[in-house]
């Protein structure tokens, strides 16, 4: 195997762990997953003509746009039971897929994946949330952590976003 498939099958390994933690409820150990500086960002689209979308420009309107301390909010606001549309809690599935190393030098990395986000509330109403992620990793092998998330949803108007992706 090249370096890049090993590179490739790390950060595999670790979406899928991450997604373990997030369908088993286990949010205070995904937030460890951060770095204590990351950006974790889902610009709101707009519908524009094929090449004209620039999701990278600084002042965009966002679904959210958190740091490493509105992440352990959501989280708290979550385990408070005032997030109402999650009391009792969904039943969540992560699915991640098209693992792509975009860049590594070794302590940093941008790496792509495609996600589906599988919710049920109340065992009545179903979501399913489609998207990318841009992520950039610092730390190197074996220490690394999420340093900023971009989170690209193919959707244009969303109900219920109290989903971690």
């Amino acid at each position: 195997m090249t370096d890049r498939t090993l590179l490739r099958l790390e950060f595999e390994q670790r979406y899928f762990e991450e997604a373990a933690l997030l369908d088993q409820d286990r949010l205070e150990e995904w937030l460890d997953l951060f770095a204590d500086d990351v950006r974790y960002f889902a610009p709101v689209r707009a519908e524009l003509g094929r090449g004209n979308e620039d999701l990278a420009r600084g002042l965009r309107l966002s679904i959210f746009d958190d740091n490493k301390d509105g992440l352990k909010l959501r989280v708290a606001r979550i385990r408070s039971g005032a997030a109402h549309a999650d009391e009792p809690p969904s039943h969540v599935r992560h699915f991640v897929t098209n693992v792509r190393v975009l860049q590594c030098d070794g302590e940093k990395a941008t790496v792509a994946s495609n996600f589906i986000v599988f919710k049920s509330r109340h065992g009545r109403d179903e979501t399913l949330f489609v998207g990318r992620r841009e992520d950039r990793w610092a730390g190197g092998p074996g220490n690394w952590k999420i340093a900023g998330r971009l989170i690209v949803l193919d959707h244009n108007i969303l109900e219920n976003v109290t989903v971690l992706f």
